[in-house]
Order: C-alpha cells, then sequence, then structure tokens
C-alpha cells in the first residue's frame, strides 16, 4: 500500500486495480507548467500506457542526443507525453529548463476524457482556465476520431516536448487550434 496525501491506496497491480476509484487529483495533479497540463502519478502510467496502446493514437517519438527521450500520442485537443531522463543532467542556467521525467496529459478535454476513461472520480466544477465541456459529447467525439496526417502532426508536436519552455508552448498552440481528428 501507499501512503499519499492522507489516503491509503492500492499500488496499481497488473489488471489496472487501483483500490477503489481514487479521486483524479489523487492520480492526476496539476502541472506547475501551465493550466492544463497535469502530471500522471508514477504507479498509474503503466495503465495509462495500456489505455493509450489499446486505442491506436497517432504517436511520435523523439530520440535525440543530450535530450529526453519523449513518446507521444495525440489526444482531442492536447495528448499525453512521457518523458525518459536524459543521462546528462543540464548545468548553469539552463538546468531550471529541464523537463522532469514522468508522463502529462496536456489540454483540458483530453484530460477529461482519462478521468472518464480511468474511471476516476473527476473535478465536480470548471477548473481554472478549462472551458466548459459536455462529457457525452466529448466521448462522441473521441468515438469518430479520425487518424490523419493533422493528427499525426500533433502528436509530432507533442513529441518536441523536451523542456519546460517548448511543453509551456506546445501546450498553448494546441489550446488555440483545431483538435486531432476532428
Amino acid at each position: 500500500m501507499l501512503w499519499l496525501r492522507g489516503a491509503f491506496m492500492a499500488i496499481q497491480t497488473d489488471t489496472g486495480d487501483l483500490g477503489g476509484p481514487p479521486a483524479w487529483n489523487d492520480v492526476l495533479t496539476g502541472s506547475d507548467l501551465a493550466a492544463g497540463i497535469f502530471d500522471v502519478r508514477w504507479d498509474v502510467r503503466p495503465r495509462v500506457r495500456r489505455w493509450l496502446a489499446g486505442h491506436d493514437l497517432p504517436a511520435a517519438s523523439t530520440r535525440e542526443p543530450h535530450l529526453p527521450a519523449v513518446d507521444a500520442w495525440a489526444l482531442l485537443d492536447g495528448g499525453v507525453i512521457s518523458v525518459a531522463s536524459v543521462a546528462t543532467t543540464p548545468q548553469g542556467p539552463a538546468a531550471w529548463q529541464a523537463l522532469s521525467p514522468g508522463m502529462r496529459v496536456l489540454g483540458f478535454r483530453a484530460f477529461r476524457l482519462l478521468v472518464a476513461q480511468l474511471g476516476l472520480a473527476g473535478p465536480t466544477t470548471v477548473l481554472a482556465g478549462e472551458p466548459v465541456t459536455d462529457p457525452d459529447a466529448l466521448r462522441a467525439e473521441f468515438e469518430h476520431r479520425r487518424s490523419d496526417g493533422a493528427a499525426l502532426e500533433q502528436a509530432e508536436l507533442l513529441a518536441s516536448c523536451t523542456d519546460r519552455s517548448s511543453t509551456r508552448w506546445v501546450a498553448a498552440v494546441l489550446r488555440s487550434g483545431p483538435a486531432a481528428g476532428s
């Protein structure tokens, strides 16, 4: 068992059991990067990866020397990125720009869909900066999505999130444009 924020929670097993339906903010926490970016708790990452793999989403990866490896999946108004650590840590002024390893959800609509699909107790109110979203319309949009060139470009854009600045920029660009597969 894992003690987290004053509540007992079971560490995720191979079957995807989270020990009951936790609240969304026990699993996805608002990132300090920008509004609409959420960090995924470490023990839930395998479950999110399985969900992503099971839905054949447009995906892209970045593997560059001296940059973190990034896997990305386009999803509605944003997507999911998984950032691996880089062998050499930036030094000097660039150190504060380094993007820590982990998984993040970019986009409020992508966040809302994942909360519903993972069976989490979602927020009861609209989050700061979040546009109002109809859950049924969101689900229908996801179910009728198209995988096209624009969706693949969105995944490639997400895969370019190798530091804090680029991640904030990508989130802002995706927030202002049309969603993947729409």
